[in-house]
């Protein structure tokens, strides 16, 4: 099956190549685009290399995570791969077709449900059809509305990503329809969930977004995700073997303010709430309803990014996310449910136009329990503790 998807996936890449071929007129044409990235970081717990670690939690994928409670950035003294992209987007009239591949460790990482032999996935294969300049038609898979931060490294200001963003959700696959304009926008559609090609259950999930434009330079965006999400990923922890409904809300403020040329602040906030599964052996007894409690998650991140000059810049990220009930992939991470802090300082060395990126990185993670290990010269486990900071750089190509 992993060859016939990949024999798939060629033709069509090659069929749109053809169509640019003999159709390059004004009202159509190819666009291709992508990037790769790598990384180092040097997390000072100085966890061991990773397959002599025998105090490393199971992992989803089989990657086992040196960096706990990270997204991407996993890997401790180590060059690493993120992400390679490629992008293929072909316009003609009002329709146009999105094919947009990632490869590497991150595109499993990003995209798990949807991954085609070793590292290979698709992070968006959607269709367009613009009725007006204002108002669009999408269907297929596509990356989710709800977040500041953005699965491609280009364009994001800090490298290592935000709670807020590793905790999902990060794509969905069905249709909606948008409205926008100059200073006012919504978007409605229904999905089959979060995370996945293929729905879980016979319930749909709707999202929602509203845009607003107070002033020139400041966006506001208002997001939702609600729906079943019995025996999905959504709730990586919860096993969900019933009928009893375990509807899911997120609500998601996203905003940005372009004080000036030079500095721009962001402001990301979001809160997550379902009813979960808690222990059907304990409850054997009891009603579908009465096994399941409501459990929450929730955070928010500040962003402040300055441009000193046309080749530097430097930007910081405040964050706050809290998963004291358990229920979100940190947790999965960590193996402790826990509230989480982190300071993240990002310098953006830029070359060639922008086109590459060096990007120095000093982070901090706080937890609000001892869930991360420290060890010694030798890679011996001396305990936990409740911080864990690093060091590294970033490097980023995009065309």
């Amino acid at each position: 099956m992993r060859r016939i998807a990949l024999l798939a996936l060629f033709v069509l890449t090659t069929s749109l190549f053809k169509a640019y071929g003999q159709d390059s007129t004004a009202s159509g044409g190819l666009t291709i685009s992508g990037y790769v990235d790598a990384y180092y970081t040097y997390n000072f717990n100085n966890p061991p290399f990773a397959p002599n670690d025998p105090t490393a939690l199971p992992q989803p994928l089989g990657f086992t995570v040196q960096n706990p409670g990270r997204i991407f950035d996993i890997k401790h003294n180590q060059f690493s791969l993120g992400l390679a992209q490629t992008k293929f987007a072909y316009t003609k009239g009002k329709l146009t077709g999105v094919i947009d591949l990632t490869y590497g460790p991150n595109a499993e990482l990003g995209n798990f449900g949807n991954v085609f032999g070793t590292m290979m996935s698709i992070k968006q294969a959607y269709m367009d059809y613009n009725f007006t300049d204002k108002l669009k038609f999408t269907i297929g898979q596509f990356g989710t509305h709800v977040g500041y931060e953005l699965i491609d490294a280009p364009l994001n200001f800090n490298y290592s990503l935000s709670y807020l963003f590793g905790n999902g959700p990060f794509y969905h696959t069905g249709a909606k329809l948008a409205y926008t304009g100059e200073k006012f926008g919504v978007m409605a559609g229904v999905v089959n969930g979060w995370d996945s090609q293929f729905d879980f259950n016979k319930s749909k999930s709707i999202i929602a977004q509203l845009y607003v434009a107070p002033v020139e330079g400041w966006s506001v965006y208002i997001n939702y995700v609600g729906g079943d999400e019995k025996n999905g990923a959504s709730f990586p922890t919860i096993a969900v073997a019933d009928s009893a409904s375990t509807v899911s809300h997120i609500f998601d403020l996203t905003t940005t303010y372009q004080i000036s040329d030079k500095l721009k602040i962001g402001l990301n906030a979001a809160y997550g709430t379902g009813n979960l599964l808690i222990d059907t052996v304990a409850l054997a007894a009891a009603t579908p309803e009465e096994k399941y409690l409501n459990a929450s998650w929730y955070g928010a991140a500040l962003y402040v990014n300055y441009s000193v000059s046309d080749n530097f810049g430097i930007g910081i990220r405040a964050e706050h996310f809290n998963d004291e009930d358990g229920v979100r992939y940190v947790t999965v991470s960590t193996g402790v449910p826990a509230s989480y802090t982190e300071f993240t300082l990002t310098g953006d060395i830029r070359f060639n136009d922008g086109m590459f990126n060096i990007k120095p990185e000093f982070r901090i993670d706080m937890a609000s329990k001892d869930v991360f290990r420290k060890y010694d010269s030798d890679g011996k486990l001396t305990g936990a503790t409740d911080i864990q900071p690093t060091l590294g750089t970033a490097f980023i190509f995009k065309f």
